[in-house]
């Protein structure tokens, strides 16, 4: 495969300049837009650092459970991880819609009762 691509360089750099554009709105949509949208406003710092680290742990344990498997089982290994995106897509998807609400209305503070 890598003589495919060294003899077809101007077509893989489009294609991977397409899909790296997709890969940063998808996920980094998920990592750093919505973070600072769902979590209340006193827990938002901690909630972002959270769901950043989260990421990066999901990368690091990801690519060291499936990366001594890639040169043998390619198709399987790409099936997992297209079973894995779709479950983030799933789980994204159950994200609350956040659109056209204040900061105070989502951190949802003035509904707290002190007894």
């Amino acid at each position: 495969t890598w003589d495919s691509i060294h003899t077809q360089q101007v077509p893989f750099l489009v294609i991977f300049t397409i899909a790296q554009f997709f890969f940063q709105f998808g996920p980094n949509t998920t990592t750093f837009i919505v973070p600072g949208e769902v979590f209340p406003t006193r827990f938002r710092s901690t909630g972002h650092g959270i769901s950043a680290a989260a990421g990066k742990v999901g990368a690091i344990l990801g690519i060291q459970a499936v990366g001594p498997y890639f040169s043998n089982n390619t198709q399987i290994v790409l099936i997992v991880f297209a079973v894995i995106m779709a479950t983030g897509m799933a789980a994204t998807w159950l994200i609350p819609e956040t659109a056209g609400k204040t900061l105070e209305e989502l951190s949802g503070e003035e509904d707290v009762i002190i007894a």
